[in-house]
C-alpha cells in the first residue's frame, strides 16, 4: 500500500503542473467595439480566441479548428478579425440580427483557406489591345 502512495503523489503533482501550465500559457486581450476591434493573442488556440470573442461580442461559433497556438495582433472590424484568425481554415461567417455566427469546417487543403479570395491583378490600359 505504501508503494502505491509513493507513485500517486508524484504523478498527481505532474498532472497538476501540466494542467496549470496549459491554462496559464494563453493570453488574450480584446479592446474596442464591433466596428474597431484590437485583439492581441499569445499562445492561444483558435477555440480559446473564439470563446473570448464570444464572451465580449455577439458571436457564436461551432466546429473544430485544430490545436495549434496562435501569437499575433489583429485589428479591424470584428468580421475581418475573425477571418484573419481563421486563415488556413475552411469556415463560414454569417451575419445575423443577433450578431455573427461562425462555423469552422476544419483546416483547408495545404493550410490554405477556401473562404478567402484574392482579387485579380489589375491590367494596365496600355497592355489591353483591341483586336481587329
Amino acid at each position: 500500500m505504501r508503494s502505491i502512495s509513493r507513485m500517486v503523489l508524484p504523478i498527481t503533482g505532474v498532472l497538476l503542473v501540466a494542467f496549470h501550465g496549459s491554462c496559464v500559457g494563453a493570453e488574450i486581450h480584446v479592446e474596442g467595439q464591433t466596428g474597431d476591434v484590437r485583439l492581441e493573442v499569445r499562445d492561444a488556440t483558435i477555440a480559446e480566441i473564439l470563446a473570448v470573442l464570444g464572451e465580449r461580442f455577439a458571436l457564436r461559433y461551432r466546429g473544430t479548428a485544430g490545436s495549434g497556438a496562435v501569437t499575433a495582433t489583429f485589428e479591424g472590424p470584428l468580421r475581418r478579425v475573425v477571418a484573419r484568425v481563421l486563415e488556413g481554415h475552411n469556415y463560414v461567417i454569417q451575419s445575423r440580427s443577433d450578431g455573427l455566427e461562425v462555423i469552422v469546417l476544419g483546416a483547408g487543403p495545404g493550410g490554405a483557406s477556401a473562404s478567402v479570395l484574392s482579387p485579380a491583378p489589375a491590367i494596365p490600359a496600355a497592355v489591353i489591345r483591341k483586336r481587329e
